[in-house]
């Protein structure tokens, strides 16, 4: 391993090899952190690939699963103002690939949401929308061209089932919408933006499972993305399926072909894990992402993005929303190279947490009904689920 040398000067001299591999031109900015065995440079670079944006937290449904069941923050939209920044801002992320419309509102409820999506999709960058697909009829035309991926939460084969956890909507109205967006591409020749569903699994709908793969397939979903429940409540708390030890199994991986217009392609379902282990591995930090909440402020990811209860193992925790900048207040690239974000990360990517799932305190801990730990950086990634790839997202 090459070593980094003090010069008489007191200068740094870093190995050529280390300069090409992590780009470290004259003017790079590196971050010098005390460890337990020594010190270690962190490279400060604005190099964030993917954005979560929460355009909204207002929503046009009540469901069974939502956080909002037990909220108590305020219903807002993203003002122009705070989106103008945004923009600009990501137009100033030199790696930036794909900007991820989401969050815990209905984006289509936003009353700019086309406007949004075009602005954004002119940066160059791959669009993705995450909705329940109530409000998308009559915007088919619109959607082509600014969007290359639309995930639609489907909860539920059967109408009963879906209805009951979505409240408010009405599945055959979804479908009908997909169905319209289809038409839409097919006329216009494009492939984009593709389809995909999202299902979180529960007790009250795993046997429609297998019936969801028809499903996906009648409407040419290219993907269907599996995730676990993240309850809220405790009447929630009951529908989980995932345990510490697993023993609930999904079905194993399937794919499936899709026609698409003159394109044939080939669908996956990608599944969660169904139990607690050894290997924590955050899907936010691993994709250079990071997440815009409606008013501005940047998280490290969803699970911290908002304050909220929610129930782990039969335990209530609170989580405390965490936000390491504003744009009103920082660019994004000075958030993402501040010194707190840039150790954060580090932090997440060795996982230098406690695993409070497995402590033989966890019956007694109170730490463990915040997100915070004993050791390590605080608010603490100890239990989160998400790392755990339990709890997935697009």
């Amino acid at each position: 391993m090459p070593r980094i040398v003090i010069g008489k000067d007191g200068q740094i001299a870093i190995p050529p090899l280390y300069r090409e591999r992590y780009g470290l031109d004259e003017g790079k900015e590196l971050i010098l952190e005390g460890m337990e065995d020594g010190l270690a440079l962190r490279v400060a670079a604005p190099d964030v690939r993917k954005v979560y944006l929460e355009v909204t937290t207002r929503c046009n449904l009540h469901c069974a699963t939502c956080v909002r069941n037990v909220w108590d923050e305020p219903l807002k939209d993203m003002d122009e103002e705070t989106f103008g920044l945004v923009l600009e801002q990501m137009r100033a992320l030199p790696e930036l690939r794909e900007v991820n419309i989401g969050g815990y509102g209905e984006p289509f409820y936003h009353p700019r949401i086309l406007d949004m999506l075009r602005e954004i999709k002119a940066l160059g960058v791959r669009v993705t929308v995450s909705s329940n697909g109530l409000l998308i009829g009559g915007r088919a035309d619109e959607l082509i061209g600014s969007v290359d991926r639309l995930v639609v939460s489907i909860d539920g084969v059967k109408p009963e089932t879906y209805e009951g956890i979505r409240r408010g909507s009405s599945l055959p109205q979804v479908l009908a919408n997909i169905a319209e967006l289809n038409e839409a591409k097919r006329r216009r020749g494009s492939v984009l933006p593709r389809v995909g569903v999202e299902f979180v699994a529960m007790r009250r709908n795993i046997e429609e499972l297998p019936a969801l793969l028809e499903l996906a397939n009648s409407i040419g979903a290219s993907f269907v993305i599996i995730t676990n429940l993240l309850p809220h409540t405790e009447e929630m708390m009951e529908e989980v399926l995932y345990s510490r030890d697993g023993d609930f199994q999904l079905p194993i991986s399937i794919g499936w072909p899709v026609k698409s217009g003159d394109w044939l392609l080939w669908g996956v379902m990608e599944l969660p894990r169904m139990s607690w282990g050894a290997e924590r591995r955050c899907r936010f930090i691993a994709g250079k992402a990071l997440v815009i909440g409606w008013d501005g402020g940047v998280s490290p990811c969803y699970a911290l993005m908002h304050s909220y209860p929610y129930y782990i193992f039969g335990r209530r925790k609170q989580v405390t929303r965490y936000t390491l900048g504003n744009v009103h207040d920082s660019t994004l690239a000075e958030i993402w190279t501040s010194e707190d974000y840039v150790r954060f990360r580090a932090q997440v990517r060795d996982f230098r947490f406690p695993s409070c799932v497995d402590c033989d305190l966890r019956d007694t801990c109170d730490l463990r009904e915040i997100n915070e730990g004993c050791w390590g950086w605080n608010p603490s990634c100890a239990d989160c689920l998400w790392a755990q790839d339990i709890v997935r997202c697009p």
